[in-house]
């Protein structure tokens, strides 16, 4: 999936280009890939303004004036574009129409993003939400017998890290990936918790720098540990990479296990 920084300044982007603006016509190639049908996304979302663009977890949510949200779930095979409409293109799995010419086009060779309408909003908070607080972290891993990096992608328990932004998390935090989530001292959950928000706010500062719709994928100059094309941490320490269950986890010998 597209991972958090990506998601925030698209959110603003799109917010900022499309709102107030009317929804003219809008196409889905592949029905499968969604919880509604080209009819009813028609009925329910043209002609209607678009009011708010926001990051929710790891997905998009576009909210028009009926109160009607979107969602989008973008793997990292998509590609976000916008298109004028007076311009021949080939257009994606999902395109949005919008008065003005323009078109937000979601392509995805693999076809693996999802798209929702009405999407439920689950118990568990956003990673920049005030909900995730130092005391929900404490209560959540308390009984939790996983190892911390599996707990931090749990999107039941906080939605909003994926596995590379999770292994920056830890690196920083100086705990390894594979400590045990409970036997993690709380001195160390309130570090944890604090570094959580200072690596991501960090990189979606990073991010703004970029030309962003022509990113598909994390820009490997964010990561300073989930990177291939890296040997050594900042500190210079050797960065060493494990493969598990179709998770890849980078991490250093500086970080300190906790079992």
């Amino acid at each position: 999936m597209f991972e958090l920084p990506y998601l925030e300044i698209c959110a603003e982007i799109f917010e900022k280009r499309f709102k107030n603006r009317v929804l003219q016509r809008v196409d889905i190639e592949k029905e499968q890939c969604a919880n509604f049908s080209q009819i009813e996304l028609s009925e329910l979302l043209v002609g209607h303004e678009l009011k708010r663009v926001w990051r929710e977890g790891l997905s998009l949510w576009f909210q028009f004036r009926n109160y009607a949200v979107l969602e989008m779930s973008l793997m990292p095979s998509a590609e976000l574009r916008v298109i004028e409409q007076s311009l021949e293109a080939d257009y994606g799995l999902l395109n949005l129409y919008f008065n003005g010419g323009q078109i937000l086009s979601v392509e995805d060779v693999y076809e693996l993003s999802i798209f929702r309408l009405n999407p439920i909003q689950t118990s568990a908070p956003d990673v920049l939400s005030k909900e995730m607080t130092y005391e929900y972290l404490i209560d959540q891993f308390s009984n939790r017998n996983e190892e911390i990096k599996y707990v931090l992608m749990d999107q039941r328990v906080i939605r909003g890290i994926e596995e590379a932004y999770a292994d920056e998390i830890l690196w920083f935090a100086e705990i390894s990936p594979f400590s045990i989530a409970s036997k993690i001292p709380l001195d160390k959950v309130k570090v944890l918790y604090k570094t959580i928000k200072y690596v991501l706010l960090d990189s979606i500062k990073e991010t703004r720098k970029l030309n962003f719709l022509k990113v598909n994928e994390i820009d490997p100059d964010l990561l300073l540990i989930h990177n291939s094309n890296k040997e050594c941490s900042p500190t210079g320490k050797p960065i060493k990479v494990e493969i598990r269950d179709d998770t890849t986890t980078y991490y250093t010998d500086e970080q300190i296990l906790y079992v």
